[in-house]
């Protein structure tokens, strides 16, 4: 056993040990990574592995492993000085407990920059045993500036995962008093200084981004009861961040589905469908499909609120009872299987879960493969059929085109069915004005598909009306 122990945190792969692991000639070296580094340390160094970056871990950790009697840290980055490299090496003799300081430096950018002073040697683990300042410096080689900004998110990642919990104070006061601490050290560093300061006052931000972001999934798939009305056979069920409702017969496939689901990604494969959501097939126990669809903002707004909603009752809650009650009517709409609503300041996003209407195809895309006479008369028949059927029975789709209306076939029958029914209205009935606004929005949408694909849909048109006016 030593009486001195020397040890360098590596948390990236881009900082080299080799100086830092030449501080202290005769202690006995280690080098502590991080679990996800590999490769073989150099020769007479023994290898720890740590996820904490904390230099006190760090000598905790080192103490139990050698029973040194100091305990000296230094990370990858770190050069110390010839005049603290002597002090470092004289602290074996002095039995006390203690912890010893030492100034930094931050080569950055060509310039000397001062940093903060920080404990760096051990002497026995008493935690509460006074601080003396050493002679010399640290010296912090500090990457180029594209290198400092990449190694921030490894660093981040790092760090969260030793925080538990984070809240509005990590994000505005506490960085903002911590940037004013940092530029007023560095005042004399210029504009390097500067620049330091704030990449420091960035990193502690995106470590409790980091930490917000493990709270939220964590949250997502801790849930609890809830009295919240819901149509019969569905259940509700509360989240950290908002809420979720599933049918009952696919509860607890489809709730893990919608808990771990994100805007960017989801268990599943994207589609292609036209519309302003982000949609996803989806698998669900015993071979069913089903398709996710986050709301999404068109118009102006969604340069400016993409996929942010406002209001109390939230649309994806509003749009499953309202499919609910349609189908009660036997109006062709998707069966909703489920929604998750995501409370945010001032708002809230959304996403719903309808059951996958197999092998069908957008109204769009069967008038674009320009089929058969025999094929397209059977078409314009079910849409103008299904859309009659959609007003006589009180659904007004305020969003009536041809990306919201399709096909499918159940043996030798075509069938056609309205999706998406975000703002529509279920009432008595549909006035004749709503009708013709709904139809002449239908008609709009296909008569770009006829400028684009140089289609002649003049017959189709008059069949369709044809269809809706003998529909019974």
């Amino acid at each position: 056993m030593r009486a001195l122990a020397l040890a360098i945190l590596q948390i990236d792969e881009l900082a080299d040990p080799t100086a830092a692991l030449a501080t202290i000639p005769g202690a006995s070296r280690y080098l502590l990574r991080d679990p996800g580094l590999g490769g073989a340390p150099p020769a007479g160094v023994e290898l720890l592995t740590t996820a904490d970056d904390a230099r006190s871990a760090a000598a905790a950790l080192v103490r139990r492993v050698s029973g040194a009697e100091v305990v000296v840290v230094l990370r990858a980055e770190e050069e110390a000085s010839a005049e603290l490299a002597v002090a470092l090496a004289d602290l074996s003799g002095q039995g006390a407990p203690g912890r010893f300081a030492a100034a930094r430096t931050h080569r950055f950018l060509g310039r000397e920059v001062e940093g903060e002073a920080e404990v760096v040697a051990w002497s026995g683990d008493d935690a509460t045993a006074p601080i003396r300042t050493l002679p010399g410096r640290v010296v912090v080689r500090e990457p180029d500036l594209t290198t400092a900004i990449a190694r921030l998110d490894v660093t981040a990642t790092r760090r969260a995962r030793t925080r538990e919990r984070v809240g509005t104070g990590d994000f505005v006061s506490r960085p903002a008093a911590a940037l004013v601490r940092r530029l007023w050290a560095r005042r004399r560093g210029g504009v390097p200084g500067v620049v330091l300061a704030a990449l420091e006052t960035y990193g502690d931000v995106v470590v409790a981004a980091k930490v917000w972001e493990r709270e939220e999934r964590e949250g997502r798939v801790r849930v609890t009861p809830s009295g919240r009305m819901v149509p019969p056979g569905f259940t509700a069920m509360e989240t950290r961040s908002g809420f979720i409702v599933v049918r009952n017969d696919v509860q607890e496939p489809l709730a893990r589905i919608l808990l771990g689901a994100s805007p960017e990604f989801v268990d599943g494969e994207p589609l292609t469908r036209s519309g302003r959501g982000a949609t996803w097939s989806i698998v669900l126990d015993g071979g069913g499909r089903a398709v996710l669809r986050w709301y999404r903002r068109g118009g102006l707004l969604r340069h400016v609120v993409r996929d942010r909603y406002f209001g109390w009752r939230p649309r994806p809650l509003l749009e499953l009872e309202l499919t609910d009650a349609a189908r009660g009517r036997g109006i062709d709409v998707p069966e909703v299987l489920g929604v998750r609503v995501d409370r945010a300041v001032g708002g809230y996003r959304g996403a719903i879960v309808t059951r996958e209407i197999a092998a069908a195809e957008t109204l769009g895309t069967a008038v674009e493969r320009q089929p058969a006479a025999d094929e397209r008369n059977a078409i314009v028949t079910a849409v103008a059929r299904a859309v009659r059927r959609m007003h006589d029975r009180g659904l007004h789709h305020r969003d009536l085109n041809v990306g919201n209306i399709l096909l499918s076939r159940d043996g030798g029958t075509l069938a056609a069915h309205v999706i998406d029914l975000d703002r529509a209205h279920l009432g008595a009935s549909v006035s004749s004005a709503a009708r013709k606004r709904a139809l002449r929005r239908l008609a709009r949408s296909l008569a770009k598909i006829e400028a684009a694909s140089r289609l002649d849909l003049r017959a189709d048109r008059a069949a369709f009306h044809r269809a809706y006016r003998d529909e019974r």
